[in-house]
């Protein structure tokens, strides 16, 4: 990171990414989600794409721990030719909401899921068309994630 650019890359699939960058300085960066990585600057999430120079989607969160946002990018071979790739996030708006956002058409929201109990964790399945979620009782609830 410089004053004004972050680099970011996947240096296993050579796919590097440089984009202009105004940061504090205190940003935190997770590598964990294949082919992203996501970058949490004071509540708001940035989601980078390795190989792309722009951010591909943002969401504010106070809830950055690595059960608590699930992240899908997804080639396929069928959507390589000619398709679209599955790019979706799953995070917690607070405690007790979900929101599913696609971040191939400007952060549109997908879905939004209330729940009545504490949620200590939840996934994306590969695909990123379920989203499975536990919540403080230790109740596993699973959804069906409609184009």
């Amino acid at each position: 990171m410089t004053q004004s650019t972050l680099l970011l890359g996947d240096l296993d699939l050579c796919k590097l990414s440089e984009l202009p960058w105004r940061g504090s300085g205190n940003e935190k960066f997770d590598f964990s989600n294949p082919n992203i990585c996501m970058v949490f600057n004071a509540g708001e999430l940035s989601i980078v794409e390795y190989g792309i120079n722009e951010v591909i989607g943002t969401c504010r969160t106070e809830n950055m721990g690595p059960n608590m946002i699930s992240a899908r990018l997804n080639y396929s071979e069928q959507e390589l030719r000619g398709g679209q790739p599955t790019k979706i996030i799953a995070y917690l708006l607070d405690a007790l909401t979900v929101c599913i956002q696609d971040l191939r058409f400007n952060n549109q929201i997908q879905a939004t899921i209330n729940h009545d109990s504490k949620i200590d964790y939840l996934e994306l399945n590969p695909g990123g068309n379920k989203l499975l979620f536990r919540d403080k009782r230790k109740q596993l609830h699973l959804y069906n994630i409609k184009e």
